[in-house]
């Protein structure tokens, strides 16, 4: 709820901030111009209604910011988070002399705000203010910028539109200034050839009045004052709250490599493993949105509140299996072990994974496919030419994966492992998509051989071995490098199968599983072999296969 205010109040005041921009590009042409535009653009947020909105939504979010800031147990934060932070809290500074010019004098004392006065204030009595109003364009402009950057990277069409987001990010505010330098020099130049008489014709036609005038300059030292103490006062509260907080006793996280961390009283666990200088994934900033921060939870978790709506949310989004937390939302009151299931450069797309592929036991079926005579192909070939025909290869066995729903988890020098179901719950889908993936791969190596004829010292023949069962799905391999892929005994039997393609002379090496509970029938020459295959225990059925079985002649 809280964070729905903030971002809706953030929104809205967006939204005239856009419009006012709009407005000051008018000026290119001329102060009258934007006069007229301003009838369509400002002049609306004026409508009681609407300006009642805008005001309930500047004090909203201004004071849910501060809060924000006030409660946060850490300012180990992101440059982006910190420059969004000081332009927000510079706002109210910059905006309060445009604010009681304009709409207080016009509300309290009957001064006209049309475009030709203001822009005399700006322009010729106050050129210092005038300079003060483009920063404060550019302030109030990039901190919106930010904040709905914040929102959007976590939507999946983000990253299409990012860049077009971000030319009219820079188109509308060198507009807007533009237009208000324009228009700003007209009026310096009509304020010279005119002189005094123009120069109060535009103040008697504004109604500008001595009492105006003093209330203004009367306000300056308040108002400054005021607004230097809005934006100190949330680092004073937090202050005085660290203070209390340092002589509580919070509870301890115990991390996989031994370490462990104190958690301030009331901080999430984010905000203590940052504080901690831990590094943690964040793409959100903390919203609960992008789930970069989840974590495992061991010990303690029991102890742990419920998700709150936000969390729940976000967990139901990615199928969290059990004990999967979001370090962003959790507080913690007792003790609790942890394990960060996303490296700290994760990004938005890897949030939207599954959270069961962070390690959980999915039904699958692996295959192994092997390059036949490789070895032979580099005594043949030159390293390069090797290269080329292995390019070629890996990439027609990507595509057949691709057409047929798999997913290429391992490279294993002139072979590959491939996963199917590692995402899906339909056993016999995943089985024909399978049988569907070993058939386009045939078909590409045929289709391969005939377009590398000329490069080849033989033809192109591959091994594949196919099995199904559990293994563990998950992000495995090096910091930073980590890549979806399976272990266990279902992956390690796959790799046994396809070595046994070699000594039966056959491309295809199936286990008995497949068709027992897949829609393929069983070809009528098939024979049964169960051996004891090498580093098992247990025999394991398979069928040798020569050829593809029909799979146009699926079980119903």
């Amino acid at each position: 709820m809280i964070q729905n205010l903030r971002l809706y109040s953030g929104l809205t005041m967006f939204a005239y901030v856009l419009t006012h921009l709009l407005n000051h590009a008018a000026g290119i042409v001329s102060p009258e111009l934007m006069e007229t535009v301003g009838d369509f653009t400002t002049e609306v947020w004026q409508f009681p209604p609407l300006e009642i909105l805008l005001l309930v939504s500047l004090v909203t979010h201004f004071l849910l910011a501060c809060g924000r800031l006030t409660g946060r147990r850490s300012l180990r934060l992101r440059n982006s988070e910190w420059a969004q932070m000081i332009l927000g809290l510079c706002i109210p500074f910059l905006l309060f002399r445009h604010i009681i010019a304009t709409r207080i004098i016009e509300l309290g004392f009957g001064v006209s705000s049309d475009f030709e006065r203001v822009l005399l204030d700006l322009a010729v009595f106050i050129p210092f203010q005038g300079i003060l109003q483009a920063i404060t364009v550019i302030v109030v402009w990039t901190h919106g910028c930010i904040g709905i950057h914040f929102w959007l990277r976590v939507k999946p069409f983000y990253p299409k539109w990012r860049g077009t987001l971000g030319t009219f990010a820079i188109l509308i505010p060198t507009m807007s200034l533009a237009g208000y330098g324009a228009a700003a020099a007209e009026i310096i130049r009509r304020a010279e050839e005119g002189g005094r008489k123009y120069v109060f014709g535009v103040l008697e036609a504004a109604d500008v009045n001595q009492a105006a005038i003093d209330f203004y300059e009367n306000a300056l030292i308040p108002a400054s004052i005021f607004t230097i103490a809005l934006a100190l006062a949330p680092f004073g509260v937090r202050q005085i709250r660290q203070t209390i907080d340092r002589a509580k006793r919070g509870p301890m996280l115990s991390l996989p490599n031994g370490r462990f961390v104190r958690v301030p009283p009331g901080a999430t666990v984010l905000e203590a493993l940052r504080d901690a200088g831990i590094p943690m994934a964040s793409v959100c900033g903390g919203h609960g949105r992008c789930t970069t921060c989840r974590l495992h939870c061991g010990s303690g978790t029991d102890q742990l509140a419920a998700p709150g709506e936000i969390e729940a949310a976000a967990l139901k989004s990615i199928q969290a299996p059990r004990g999967m937390r979001l370090a962003c939302q959790i507080r913690p009151q007792n003790d609790l072990a942890i394990a960060p299931l996303m490296p700290p450069n994760a990004t938005a797309r890897d949030g939207r994974r599954p959270g069961g592929l962070s390690g959980s036991e999915r039904q699958v079926v692996s295959i192994f496919i092997d390059l036949r005579d490789s070895t032979r192909l580099g005594e043949l070939k030159m390293p390069y030419d090797v290269l080329f025909i292995l390019n070629q290869f890996f990439a027609e066995m990507t595509e057949a994966l691709r057409a047929t729903g798999g997913y290429y988890a391992q490279f294993t020098g002139d072979g590959l492992m491939a996963l199917y179901g590692h995402d899906s719950e339909d056993t016999e889908n995943t089985i024909l998509q399978a049988f569907e993936g070993a058939a386009e791969m045939l078909r590409r190596i045929e289709g391969l051989n005939e377009h590398l004829k000329s490069e080849l010292p033989h033809k192109l023949r591959i091994g594949i071995g196919m099995h199904m069962g559990k293994a563990i799905v998950g992000e495995m391999g090096p910091p930073g490098r980590e890549n979806i892929s399976a272990i266990g005994d279902t992956i390690n039997t796959a790799a046994r199968l396809e070595a046994q393609t070699k000594g039966h002379g056959v491309p295809l090496v199936i286990s008995k599983t497949l068709f027992d509970h897949g829609p393929i029938p069983l070809p009528e020459n098939a024979v049964l072999h169960e051996v004891a295959l090498r580093g098992k225990d247990q025999s394991v059925a398979y069928y040798a296969l020569d050829a593809m079985p029909d799979l146009t002649q699926t079980k119903r």
